[in-house]
């Protein structure tokens, strides 16, 4: 391909060699009683890479609602929902609402919910702050309101004391301020600091904030309502997406409203929903389903078990002494490799050998030197087969590092991570 910019070129060399060596876009077959393993050439490959976080989707009640909607209403409906919705769609939002205690719509997916909401919401004169680790999705929502002329900027990952003194000059210039980023971040599953930024909320009459808890859903909270409202009950000046697919376990997102004067507003206005095709009939249903389960005690006990995971996997984390970035309590966790992508390529070649399967991560999904693995924990696991794959890890950079081939503390070093904050967590556990 002609005239490939420099960054583009990149991306293709990485995701090529990644390909070629099997470790990205894997044919895998996927047992229909499990999700626990896939089939790799015949191989059973143990699963910590879905963000399945509490397996519902393998739930045969879910399975059944599923198979429900299709024998009742067929596959889909292609018409929008400005035009006409059904009573299975109302009824899901309705339940949705009991969960999160606030205004709710549905959106096909998490993409298209930011497409629909965040243009609607920033004004013609507000600004823009994004997070430099805010879900690309989000940032495309933002991008189209730069095309128009609105003020956009980025500011350093999770970094309140920029914000704040952003928010101190540009209130001067601009209508109203607004904070665009992730309360858990995919990547590293480091969250958000949810309290700080409420105290921003009160103390800026005209500071808003706009927060992606796709991967804060279900695992945690009242009713599985997720990270953002498990710390703040409801803000008139803070607006949520969240997925109805990762801890949700169903499909379609879910836009989430301080009022129901925002949620009528953009209800009606928004392009993004209004001209698309609904979910099909059969995640309708299941989500339905599962929205039944989040408003029963078996959510707690599914959270339960997904936090003695979460609690199994740091403790051992810390004990083998693992370049694990993070030790937020979230379902993510991130094993850092560093700057070279040959080694981790070779890391990514030993895990896949020796059973695992994992994200692996490098440009333009997190910055070069951020190379390393998301680890996904979910109820498909055990502390078992947690065990298994981290005291793979630990054996085998010990052997790297006896051959003077890996160095865990340098791994560590280009994430230029608080050490102080990193200490307090290890302490903690």
């Amino acid at each position: 391909m002609k005239n490939i910019d420099s960054r583009l070129s990149l991306i293709k060399e990485v995701f090529t060699k990644a390909h070629d060596l099997e470790l990205i876009r894997i044919r895998a077959k996927l047992d229909n009683s499990s999700g626990s393993t896939f089939d790799l050439n015949g191989q059973d490959m143990t699963n910590f890479i879905c963000n399945n976080y509490l397996a519902f989707e393998m739930d045969e009640r879910v399975k059944q609602a599923a198979i429900e909607g299709i024998q009742r209403f067929g596959l889909q409906t292609s018409v929008s929902r400005t035009y006409v919705t059904f009573d299975h769609f109302n009824e899901l939002e309705e339940k949705l609402e009991k969960i999160f205690e606030l205004p709710t719509i549905i959106a096909s997916c998490t993409a298209l919910g930011n497409l629909a909401y965040i243009p609607l919401i920033v004004g013609s004169n507000d600004a823009i702050i994004l997070d430099q680790f805010a879900h690309e999705s989000v940032k495309m929502a933002a991008n189209l309101l730069k095309v128009e002329g609105r003020h956009i900027e980025v500011i350093k990952h999770n970094n309140m004391e920029i914000l704040e003194k952003r928010i101190k000059v540009l209130r001067e210039t601009y209508t109203n301020i607004w904070y665009l980023a992730d309360s858990v971040y995919s990547m590293h599953g480091d969250t958000a600091p949810i309290q700080d930024i409420e105290t921003l909320l009160n103390s800026y009459d005209n500071f808003y904030c706009y927060l992606d808890d796709a991967h804060g859903m279900s695992w945690i909270g009242k009713n599985g309502k997720g990270f953002v409202l498990n710390k703040i009950n409801k803000h008139e000046k803070l607006y949520i997406i969240t997925a109805l697919n990762k801890g949700f376990g169903a499909m379609s997102s879910a836009l989430i409203f301080p009022n129901k004067e925002i949620k009528t507003y953009v209800e009606t206005c928004n392009a993004a929903i209004r001209f698309s095709a609904p979910t099909p009939h059969a995640g309708i249903l299941a989500a339905s389903k599962i929205a039944d389960i989040h408003l029963s005690s078996e959510i707690y006990e599914k959270q339960a078990q997904l936090n003695e995971l979460i609690t199994h996997f740091k403790s051992r984390a810390k004990q083998l002494n693992l370049p694990i970035i993070n030790f937020s309590h979230t379902p993510i966790f991130y094993l850092a490799v560093g700057a070279s992508v040959d080694v981790l390529f070779k890391f990514g070649k030993y895990f896949k050998d020796s059973g695992f399967l994992m994200s692996m991560a490098s440009y333009p999904v997190v910055p070069v030197v951020h190379s390393g693995f998301r680890i996904s924990l979910s109820l498909y696991q055990t502390t078992k087969s947690i065990d298994n794959l981290l005291f793979t890890i630990a054996e085998y950079i010990e052997d790297l590092e006896r051959k003077g081939q890996f160095n865990r503390e340098d791994a560590l070093k280009g994430f230029k991570l608080n050490i102080k904050e990193r200490e307090r967590m290890l302490a903690s556990i």
